[in-house]
């Protein structure tokens, strides 16, 4: 028998909530705000799956207390790295960036810097 992985909450910080305000605003700009509102429901759906499957993610080699899944609509094209760290009943979505980004050198270090 598989065991049922225990279901976690899933939140979003304020850092996140803000690139997810900025990725809507470009979507809206350049597709559309049907595209944009369409493209948000996508990713937070993808993230919120993060409940159950919290253990897809990858470690991000520099830091290793966090962990990163890629969320894109198709394999092809770009689509947006989510970045999270677990800790306790929650996975907490730190932050989104693009996947043409250089996403890990704009991490914050250890310290929070």
């Amino acid at each position: 028998m598989v065991a049922k992985r225990r279901k976690l909450n899933v939140l979003l910080s304020a850092t996140s909530l803000a690139t997810l305000d900025q990725i809507w605003d470009w979507n809206a700009k350049h597709y559309g705000g049907d595209h944009a509102d369409q493209y948000i429901r996508f990713i937070r759906e993808e993230a919120d799956k993060l409940a159950t499957d919290y253990g897809r993610g990858r470690q991000v080699p520099s830091r290793p207390d966090m962990h990163y899944v890629t969320i894109k609509r198709s394999r092809r094209g770009h689509g947006h790295i989510a970045v999270y760290e677990i800790v306790a009943d929650a996975v907490t979505i730190l932050d989104f960036f693009h996947t043409a980004q250089d996403w890990q050198n704009r991490l914050p270090d250890a310290t929070g810097r």
